[in-house]
């Protein structure tokens, strides 16, 4: 276990990048703090230990402090020393897999469900943790079959939550975007009904407004960020979701205060990148170049962090054209164990940013294998077959990722629009130009530091 005290690093960090960030406790902490208390009175309760882990996991999901993860290995290693093989342990080895889930381990976390699974206790639960694990691998037909043994005779609503929430993503990714919707507003009407915690249900609306942002359905998503929001209005999951639509909108400086907002409750390098492509949009360089300080700064501060953001951070040396060789080596290290559609997308992006097209070409044949229509998949596709010479190809490439959203991303929609105006010029050569900084940042750069400390 790492012994940089992760949220205190970080919380040093944010001060400076985001002013105001407060480590309220919350009713997670007062389990916690419960069931430590009780486990120093009663140190055999091999239930208690199994969940003080659940807690902890609870927490990471919470706050995205991968410290917690490995207290939670912790709490589950003792449960299971109390237990060894009883059929018991399946609770603690289920939780185990969740973490090893949220450590990007995903071969470590389908042993571990198959274990569970394996001492016949009759939970099916765990079959979402293998589903989970295969999806991330890859492996998608595999992961479908073990979603569908979520299903029960009894009809018992909570196997059904887990089982409709990752169809939705699976019907998505294989391009039935209506399905996905329908299944992930049963999901969030399951949720509901069940009282699930606000920060489950806040997810489980932001997975819906991930779905209808990249299916173009703008109206729908702003629905769901701000139902996520009404839930948990610290929710950073909704509030970068907002931020992105906001962006789409080229609501810069309502989408520059989100962004600030979600970074100072957990700073994902996903949205300190976002950030920066606004700053910079809005000529903002100091306030850009916080947002690469950060970067680098959250993606080295552990092992456990280098891991879980080697995809982020490749992505966004590669969108900039900055540490290219590095950039490769992240996008490598994430397909050693995860080798899902984004991976692939990632790697033949970078690839294609280092001039290597024919490779960039064959990874991009894997991203979009299941015909995902996400208007990044498009964009990349289509600058990657410009680059081959492949005219045709690329414009309905091009223009299928403007189609739903012409303004879908802060830099590859201007780039998009570029090269397919080059592409329909007889005689042009294709290439990645850009537009200049939008007005829709409005005022001088010190109004719109004013704009951007304001809250939605």
């Amino acid at each position: 276990m790492s012994q940089i005290p992760t949220r205190a690093s970080l919380a040093v960090l944010l001060l400076a990048v985001a002013p105001g960030l407060a480590l309220a406790q919350s009713p997670t902490d007062r389990s916690i703090q419960s069931l430590q208390l009780h486990l120093k009175m009663y140190p055999e309760d091999y239930k208690s230990y199994d969940a003080l882990g659940a807690a902890y996991i609870q927490k990471g999901r919470e706050t995205a402090d991968a410290s917690y993860y490995e207290l939670a290995k912790q709490a589950l290693n003792k449960s299971l020393d109390l237990l060894s093989s009883d059929p018991a342990a399946a609770s603690a080895k289920t939780h185990m897999a969740v973490v090893m889930m949220s450590e990007h381990q995903f071969e470590d976390a389908l042993r571990w469900a198959e274990d569970a699974l394996a001492l016949g206790s009759g939970d099916r639960s765990p079959w979402a943790i293998v589903g989970d694990a295969l999806t991330d691998m890859g492996r998608y037909a595999e992961a479908e079959a073990a979603y569908a043994k979520l299903s029960s005779p009894d009809g018992d609503p909570g196997l059904a939550y887990q089982r409709d929430s990752r169809m939705a993503y699976l019907r998505f990714i294989h391009g039935d975007s209506e399905a996905a919707t329908r299944l992930m507003r049963q999901a969030i009407t399951t949720a509901m009904a069940l009282h699930l915690p606000a920060e489950n249900l806040a997810w489980s609306e932001y997975q819906l407004g991930e779905i209808c942002f990249k299916s173009g359905d703008l109206p729908c998503a702003e629905q769901a960020y701000q139902a996520g929001l009404g839930f948990d209005p610290g929710s950073y999951r909704n509030l970068g979701g907002l931020a992105e639509l906001r962006t789409a909108q080229e609501r810069y400086p309502e989408a520059i205060a989100l962004y600030q907002k979600a970074i100072a409750v957990v700073p994902f390098p996903a949205f300190a990148a976002a950030l920066y492509d606004l700053e910079t949009q809005c000529r903002n360089t100091a306030e850009a170049r916080k947002q690469v300080d950060l970067i680098d700064f959250i993606s080295k501060l552990n092992p456990v962090n280098q891991r879980l953001f080697y995809r982020e951070v490749a992505l966004f040396y590669a969108d900039h054209g900055l540490k290219l060789a590095e950039s490769l080596g992240l996008a490598e290290k994430e397909l050693e164990v995860r080798k899902d559609i984004y991976t692939w997308d990632i790697l033949a992006w970078v690839l294609y940013k280092d001039g290597r097209i024919a490779e960039a070409a064959e990874a991009m044949a894997k991203a979009r294998a299941l015909g995902t229509r996400d208007a990044i998949l498009d964009f990349h596709a289509g600058m990657i077959e410009a680059r081959l010479g492949h005219r045709d190809r690329a414009s309905t490439l091009l223009a299928s990722a403007l189609a739903p959203n012409p303004h879908f991303h802060v830099l590859y929609a201007d780039q998009a629009r570029v090269t397919l105006a080059e592409l329909r010029a007889p005689g042009s050569p294709a290439n990645s130009g850009t537009t200049p900084a939008s007005s829709a940042c409005g005022g001088s750069a010190a109004d719109r530091g004013k704009q951007g400390t304001r809250q939605p």
